[in-house]
Formats: C-alpha cells, structure tokens, sequence
C-alpha cells in the first residue's frame, strides 16, 4: 500500500509498506544531477555524492558508514544525469537509524575543507580508471556522438581538471541551490508501522531548511540532419560497435512498444540479433539492444563486440535484423515471450525492499507517478505486431542514426575509417529505402495477461 504525503518544508515522502520481511529500505531521491552542471562544474554532483558521507553536524569521518554496516545494514549512493539517489537498507528494528543517518547526509552535510581535499584524489583516480574500462569509453563515446550540445554529452563523473580546483564554497552553493527539500524525495519500503514511522520522519526531516531551488535550463540538442560518427583507436583488444537512433525520454507514450520492439529485437538468447549474429554463426561475443529514456530525449542503441576480422558480417548482419523489422513484424510466439519477459521483470523488481523502492523512486522522479508500473503494464499487454512494426519504422530513422567504433590499433589494416563511413552509408541508403515501402499484412497476436499489483 502507497502512502504519499508532503512536510511543511515540500519534501515529498512516499511510504510503501510490504511486510514479506522485516527489512525496510530508506532513499532519498534528489531530482539534480550532472545534467544540471553548469560550465566549469562538471563533475561536481558526483564528488558532492562522495563528500556528504565525509561528516556532518552529528557525525564525524565514517561514523555514519560504521554505524549502519554495525547494525547489518548497507548504505551507498549513486549520480546519474538527473538524479542523484542515496540508500540505505536495515532490519526492520533499526529503521530510525537509517532514517537519521540519510537525514544528516542529506540535511546537514559538513564539507570540511581537509576531507574535500583528500576526496578529490580519491574521484581523480576513479575518472582515471575510466579510461582503462572498453564498456566506459566506448560508452561515453556514444553520448558524445549523440549529444552535442546537450549536457547528456558530458560524463557524469566529470572532469580531473574541474575536481582538482572546485571549492569548497562552490560545492556549498551548488549543494544549498539544488539539494532542498522541494527538489528531494524520501521513500521508505519495506517492514514498517505507518503512525511511528511518520513521526520519525517529522523527527528527522522537517528539520531541513526550505532553501530556493535554483532552477536550471538545460541546453537542447540541435536536430539532427543526417548520420553521426565516431571511430577511434585504442589498446582494447576486443573491437567494440554501437549503433543508435534517437528516441524519447521517459514520458513519451511510446516507451512501452520501444521495450518489447528492443526485447525481439535483441534481449536475451532468443532474440533476433542473438539467433543471427551468435548462435546461428558465431561472429560476436555478445550483442544487444536496448533504449535509453531519461528526463530529455534518449535513443535506442545496439551494442556488439567482436573480433575486427568479423565486422564486415556483424554490418551486414545488423542491417539485416533492422531491416527485417521493418517488413516482418514479430510472430506471435516472439510477441507473447517479450510482452510476458517485461511483465516479469517488472513483477520480479518489487520482489525486495530495495527494488521496491527504487520502482516507485524513479516513477515519481520522471513521470510525478510513484504508481505507474501498472500504468507501464497495461500498455504492454495491449500492444500488437502492427504497434511494433510502426514504431520500428517510427524510430529506426537514417537521419537520426550515431554510430561509433573502437578497434585496436593494430586492426587497421582490416577495417579503416574509410571502411566505417562506407558500411554506415550503406546502412543509412538501405535503411531509408525500407521505410518508403509498403507496410506488410498484419495478423493480430493473443497474450496472456499477468495481473499486477504493487506490494
């Protein structure tokens, strides 16, 4: 059963009571992250991650750590482009411990000079190691293709040079102007009694002061008007492509059929990219789709990585797999398998504590409805073959197409930049082609339904 209530300061709280254990998880959710970086800040709400646990009014260096890990629990942190999300998860008896120590995090941050110094080594070290990660770089390589004005184009751990000469009064004013109550959210899910836990949510979190949110307008990304690429050289010994489309943030009415169209397309051993490219004939190690959907607009992608000598293949064989979609629509059988493989991930992520109250944190973060997972699955059951194949063609658009390649040095003489323009031209014709033709005859698919209900 949900719970929503706001405190007199406007920090909104959802309280989500699931008594399958007597664990309880505690998050606050802070709608600011490195997209919300102005020039020169890069990076600095990722080091602010870092430094609330260096020490606040109440405790000192690593207190808070050694008093939640003391009484069996975990707590950690992470930074996105839009949010920035810390979490904690006890035994049931133990939930007023979480409760202060998110409180005094959030609330009442210490931002001693000493500690923001030897912190920042600590951060310069992980940027570092960055670049020794293929998945990081060719990662980031994507997002920079894409986004070229907009700030999902910087990475969120941001930059040495930004980390090695931010202030300490920088970090205060940033913190004050967007960490505030009207910007955060507490959930708290789990094993708990509603009456005392409302208490010590007053207790603990009306204490905070309501500071004015700095508003931040975000740069917007041009349109794009033909293909984006990037090919670069590195020391990793696998080569490593990703392809791209736009797509739409986290509010557009098509995320539901742009899930199941990535599902079929390449989701799991079964999906048509996997049968092709790996286990009809193996020319990957592995290979997938997926789509991004942020708060502004994201993309649908797929990823693969192979030896260089098999690129050619790999091209042709996504190609193929992307055109196929455009003139075969999923069977029944792939139909039902992805709608029901989403049914269950959805059910199976609100089997804990935590994945409980992350579903509902992210919901109210992007959409303001903590309820939406059954919103989200009525959409999928009602989708046809036809909603897949108009999105597929809807979005699998040539003008808005990024692809990016790492490959070893060494592997040049096998594939050139030259090669890499050719075969994306060749992708980009084909596929504009395939649009313009006329759409297949559709027969209508069954599902079975899976009832869904928010523990």
């Amino acid at each position: 059963m949900l719970t929503q209530y706001q405190l007199k300061n406007k920090m909104k709280v959802l309280l989500i009571e699931s008594h399958k254990a007597p664990v309880v998880a505690v998050q606050v959710w802070v709608k600011t992250g490195s997209a919300d970086e102005k020039k020169k800040e890069e990076g600095i709400s990722h080091f602010i991650e870092h430094l609330v646990f260096k020490g606040t009014r109440k405790f000192g260096v690593g207190e808070i750590a050694r008093i939640v890990e003391g009484s069996g629990g975990e707590l950690n942190a992470y930074t996105t482009f839009d949010q920035t999300v810390f979490h904690v998860t006890m035994s049931e008896k133990d939930l007023e411990v979480g409760l202060e120590c998110l409180s005094e995090m959030m609330g009442f941050p210490k931002f001693d000079g000493g500690e923001i110094d030897r912190e920042r080594e600590v951060v310069i070290e992980e940027i570092k190691r960055s670049f020794d990660n293929p998945n990081q770089v060719a990662s980031q390589q994507l997002f920079s293709t894409l986004y070229k004005k907009h700030p999902y184009g910087i990475p969120v751990i941001g930059y040495e040079k930004n980390i090695r000469t931010v202030t300490k009064s920088k970090i205060s004013k940033f913190y004050h102007s967007r960490y505030v109550p009207s910007n955060m959210t507490l959930v708290v899910a789990g094993s708990f009694e509603k009456a005392g836990t409302k208490k010590l949510i007053e207790k603990y979190y009306a204490q905070f002061k309501n500071e004015k949110l700095n508003k931040i307008v975000r740069a917007s990304e041009p349109k794009q008007k033909y293909f984006y690429s990037n090919y670069k050289t590195t020391e990793f010994q696998e080569a490593s492509l990703n392809l791209a489309f736009r797509g739409p943030g986290a509010k557009s009415k098509d995320i539901a059929a742009i899930d199941v169209l990535c599902m079929i397309l390449g989701v799991g051993d079964s999906s048509r990219l996997m049968m092709k490219l790996r286990m009809q004939k193996p020319l990957v190690m592995s290979v997938g789709a997926g789509s991004y959907n942020p708060l502004d607009n994201g993309f649908i992608a797929i990823s693969a990585h192979f030896q260089v000598t098999n690129i050619k293949e790999v091209f042709s064989g996504i190609q193929e797999e992307i055109l196929r979609l455009f003139s075969e629509p999923p069977s029944q059988e792939e139909l039902e398998r992805a709608k029901l493989n989403i049914q269950s991930d959805e059910i199976f992520g609100l089997e804990t504590v935590d994945g409980l109250a992350r579903k509902v944190g992210i919901y109210q973060l992007m959409l303001d409805d903590p309820e939406y997972v059954e919103q989200y699955i009525k959409q999928v059951q009602k989708l046809t073959a036809k909603d897949i194949l108009l999105t597929a063609r809807k979005y699998f658009n040539p003008n808005s197409l990024a692809v990016t390649m790492l490959l070893n040095k060494k592997d040049e003489e096998h594939f050139t930049k030259e090669n890499f323009h050719h075969a994306i031209e060749e992708m980009e014709e084909a596929i504009g082609k395939a649009q313009k033709q006329k759409l297949p005859q559709i027969t209508a698919s069954k599902l079975k339904v899976i009832d869904i209900k928010t523990p």
